[in-house]
């Protein structure tokens, strides 16, 4: 699958900041900050993100990300 950004599927959904951050549960600075890779939700926004924007979890993150999302979960 091609490599789109967060931003770039939630525009193709005409969703804002603030309706995503409403429908996850999170503040609208959370999801600029995941948008722009500074955090990384824990696996279950992860997962409910990408429900909403209608992609795998995998098109959002790498790997590597999902194993770290993986493990903050955990703690």
């Amino acid at each position: 699958m091609e490599d789109k950004s967060i931003r770039y599927y939630r525009r193709k959904n005409n969703i804002t900041q603030q309706k995503l951050a409403e429908l996850l549960g999170i503040t609208q600075t959370y999801v600029s900050f995941i948008e722009q890779k500074k955090m990384y939700p824990d696996i279950e926004i992860a997962e409910k993100l990408a429900s909403i924007l209608n992609v795998p979890v995998g098109a959002l993150w790498n790997t590597y990300e999902l194993d770290m999302m993986l493990e903050k979960s955990k703690i």
